[in-house]
């Protein structure tokens, strides 16, 4: 896989896991890192936006934005999510042309009981597929069928209210498992149901990890390999008293949680790949002093690496990709109903540094980070929802 692409999909799958963590009006002005912007050459540390902007319409009342290849022709397509008054959650597909634009807007076929799904592999192509949130404690997973839509419903029992989910191969047998965290009753649990085939899944195994409320209700969940057994791991934070805390993964399910002594206090962490290279970083979320830390390697021998002050954006919202083309992952901060995303570079290790200051011009309810001509600088792609449409803010390296 391409490292760009790589970053991208990773990026794609935790910018809404920090999420929760964390001007006027008119043309969008052109933001000129010290590079050239414009001359048509991408270049690493440019983080260039110009007036070229597509607005689509969304036929219902828009809440929730994804990106990714959903039709697994290898341009990156989007799809919004949101509610209609007769037939409750529903979804719409735009598929990407490859030159920055997308197709009309039409129905992917989606219900459920959330407008937020996960995204992931559930069936092994190259087609991104859905994970939907039921009304009780089944979920549904909705597989690409590589036409711009999803086939669909197949259930997979998960024994959770789901407040938050993934798809991923907890076990590395090459089979997709659903994990979801949820409640039952007053209990928060921590839920995995093994894949057998693509579609077909185990009744699944759960771990009390906490119960609602503060301070022991997790407000922050990753998953990855942390403890080198071969099974990927949740890692859970507790904004309330900055805990972080591990559940191991193994073939009985995830274990009870133990407390990572050897990460500070946080507000939020995710797992996700920093530098591009495949491997899997931690990004920590402190509040007091309001800063970002990277830290690499096992759980026992983690390595600290970079730390950010981000006190001039504390308390945004954060979405991340790889806006200039060189294979590391960026933030975008952008505070609720914001008319202005502020782009952080990263340098792969840790480290982000203020570069630009995007004007959308309108009320800014989601941002993804996305390649969607593949011309190695990024598109932003904005949820205006208030507006009841999508934009893409085009790239100008």
């Amino acid at each position: 896989m391409h490292p760009r692409r790589s970053v991208q999909r990773v990026a794609r799958l935790i910018a809404i896991v920090l999420a929760s963590l964390m001007g006027p009006a008119g043309c969008v002005d052109r933001v000129l890192y010290p590079r050239s912007c414009g001359d048509g050459h991408v270049v690493a540390g440019e983080a260039c936006f110009g007036d070229d902007i597509d607005r689509y319409d969304v036929p219902f009342t828009p809440v929730a934005l994804r990106v990714a290849e959903f039709d697994g022709d290898g341009n990156l397509d989007v799809l919004v999510l949101g509610v209609d008054t007769e037939r409750g959650v529903v979804a719409a597909m735009g598929l990407g042309t490859g030159d920055g634009t997308l197709a009309p807007f039409r129905d992917a076929g989606v219900t459920g009981c959330s407008a937020h799904p996960a995204l992931g592999p559930a069936d092994g192509d190259d087609a991104t597929d859905l994970l939907v949130a039921g009304c009780d404690t089944a979920m549904s997973i909705y597989l690409a069928d590589r036409a711009g839509s999803f086939t669909g419903p197949h259930t997979v029992e998960v024994g959770v209210a789901t407040r938050t989910s993934a798809i991923v191969d907890v076990d590395r047998d090459g089979v997709a498992d659903v994990v979801a965290l949820g409640t039952v009753g007053d209990r928060v649990e921590l839920a995995w149901a093994r894949g057998r085939s693509p579609g077909q899944f185990e009744p699944p195994l759960s771990t009390v990890i906490g119960t609602v409320g503060a301070p022991l209700e997790p407000t922050s969940f990753s998953i990855g390999r942390l403890d080198g057994d071969g099974f990927d791991d949740a890692l859970l934070a507790h904004a309330e008293d900055g805990s972080v805390l591990l559940s191991r993964g193994g073939p009985g399910g995830f274990a009870s949680p133990e407390r990572v002594d050897e990460l500070p206090d946080a507000q939020g962490v995710a797992v996700l790949d920093l530098d591009g290279r495949g491997d899997h970083e931690l990004l920590v979320v402190h509040a007091a002093p309001p800063r970002l830390e990277a830290w690499r390697g096992q759980l026992g021998r983690l390595q600290a690496l970079r730390s950010t002050d981000i006190g001039e954006v504390a308390g945004q919202v954060i979405s991340a990709g790889d806006v200039d083309g060189d294979a590391r992952l960026d933030l975008a901060f952008f505070a609720a109903d914001d008319t202005r995303v502020r782009l952080w570079l990263g340098d792969g290790r840790g480290r982000f540094t203020a570069a630009a200051e995007v004007e959308l011009g309108t009320a800014i309810a989601q941002l993804a980070i996305a390649d969607l001509d593949s011309d190695g600088a990024a598109e932003l792609v904005v949820g205006a929802f208030a507006d009841g449409e999508l934009r893409i803010v085009h790239g100008d390296p």
